[in-house]
């Protein structure tokens, strides 16, 4: 993983590889159509997560893991799935060409966090 300083919510657009919303969300049911049977059901949950997390600038999140494996939207502020499950769903994402992860760093040079960004499906 290489590391990137993020000074503001504008320095994560220019990770963006889609075009709007709907270009990440076809090629994430691409993405799903092919490799989702090699996920078990956790991991599929933290990727959907995920995916729905990197809807603001598509295809990019910049949230803190305990973030993404709990699910406020249901009115749950306890993980539903493990932190070992998230990180193997990455690992898998990685593996597939899917997904990359930046490590980010703040301005004392430590790590803030990850970068996740997703990566259109390849045409043939």
């Amino acid at each position: 993983m290489s590391r990137i300083k993020i000074d503001s919510e504008m320095d994560i657009q220019k990770y963006s590889q889609f075009y709007d919303y709907e270009e990440f969300k076809t090629n994430m049911e691409i993405w799903l159509i092919v490799h989702q049977s090699e996920f078990t059901l956790g991991e599929v949950y933290g990727l959907t997560q995920l995916i729905h997390l990197s809807s603001e600038v598509p295809g990019v999140c910049h949230e803190a893991m305990g973030k993404i494996v709990c699910c406020k939207e249901l009115g749950l502020n306890e993980q539903t799935i493990s932190r070992s499950t998230f990180k193997r769903m990455i690992w898998k994402c990685m593996r597939f060409g899917m997904l990359k992860v930046n490590e980010t760093e703040n301005e004392y040079g430590s790590q803030r966090g990850n970068l996740y960004i997703f990566n259109p499906y390849p045409t043939f």
